[in-house]
């Protein structure tokens, strides 16, 4: 079996705090592109660059940022070898408080929060309902009181939370009361579906981001992967859980997350190494595309910005392939999802972990 090299880089790690006002937008760029291609495309984007290595934020900082369409324009060319994941991070907050206040009280109540994406056209409901119909300081508060509890997990931060949202959810405007009054019900059973020794953890965007864009490569590509991403990023904060469910020895399954994408495993990734980025073109490639894609998702560009970004997408820009964890209008169908039927989406990766590699 011959083996497929998919180089990543990152933007917008801010560590555990996902609500830095500063830095919304995290972002994974990765691309199964050769050093000299991507040498080309740098080289003909930007022929007058000076530094040993293309930086986004150089770039776009400098008397270069017009060169950034000539770099669009030839995205054409990589656009079925380059893949994007694009997550806002207030809504990502929002999107655990569903995973661990309001899932695990659905499903054992009998029903599948993950089937057919459930849990993110649910997601897109609530933050569609907290700001449209409550002042933008109620979803501040709501996501600010989680983020508190489970960057410090204990039974006293977890009393607080407890009594929190009640408490949100008795001021809460009648049209999205049901929604912090079930995370409130989530938030007083909490210790009955969780640990609070290794919640800490689940503040972490990285990992499970990784996950999806590797799987997004498996349904593509049939050759084990390599993996090299930049030495200088915050990659393999958590490298145990990454070998463990992305290895070459994992039992098959498919998994549909909470976007209803489905995921096969294994993924067969066979090495896992860091790359001094000044090494690798295609690196340097990966971080002016993740650099671009994180500009474009900001909400708080300026006119002149989003302008200027429009037109790069027009450029090409537009023709990369994404994913995307970020408030959408896609909204549930029914309410309650449907009836649970065998293990769900959670159920099967903590089986992946459980049994770790095959012998």
């Amino acid at each position: 079996m011959t083996t497929r090299t998919i180089y990543f880089d990152e933007s917008g790690f801010t560590g555990y705090n996902l609500l830095d006002p500063i830095q919304p937008i995290f972002s994974i760029a990765s691309a199964n592109i050769s050093e000299d291609q991507a040498e080309e495309i740098l080289r003909t984007s930007f022929p007058r660059y000076q530094g040993d290595e293309f930086h986004f934020t150089n770039i776009w900082r400098s008397n270069h940022r017009a060169r950034l369409r000539v770099f669009c324009s030839q995205l054409d060319q990589v656009a079925d070898r380059s893949f994007c994941y694009v997550t806002n991070k207030r809504f990502a907050v929002l999107a655990k408080m569903m995973d661990f206040l309001v899932e695990p009280v659905v499903s054992n109540s009998g029903y599948d929060f993950y089937d057919e994406g459930y849990c993110w056209k649910y997601t897109n409901l609530v933050y569609h309902g907290l700001t449209n119909f409550a002042p933008p300081e109620f979803l501040n508060d709501l996501l600010g009181s989680y983020q508190e509890f489970s960057l410090a997990p204990s039974a006293e931060s977890l009393t607080a939370l407890q009594q929190r949202l009640p408490a949100m959810a008795e001021t809460a405007d009648e049209r999205v009361k049901a929604f912090i009054s079930e995370m409130a019900l989530g938030a007083q059973m909490f210790e009955r579906f969780n640990d609070l020794e290794t919640f800490r953890s689940t503040n972490s965007l990285q990992t499970s981001t990784m996950i999806a864009v590797i799987g997004h490569w498996r349904q593509n590509y049939t050759e084990d992967f390599a993996v090299v991403h930049d030495a200088s990023s915050s990659f393999m904060r958590d490298r145990a859980t990454w070998e463990t469910i992305t290895g070459p020895n994992v039992n098959p399954v498919e998994i549909t997350g909470g976007d209803g994408n489905g995921l096969e495993w294994p993924h067969r990734v066979t090495s896992t190494e860091s790359c001094d980025s000044r090494d690798s073109r295609a690196i340097q490639f990966c971080d002016v595309l993740v650099g671009l894609i994180s500009k474009y998702f900001n909400p708080d560009l300026s006119q002149e910005d989003r302008k200027f970004m429009n037109d790069l997408v027009a450029d090409g820009l537009g023709n990369i392939t994404s994913n995307r964890n970020i408030p959408g209008t896609e909204f549930p169908v029914r309410i309650p999802p449907k009836r649970l039927n065998g293990p769900d989406a959670v159920d099967l990766m903590a089986e992946i972990m459980r049994a770790g590699p095959l012998s």
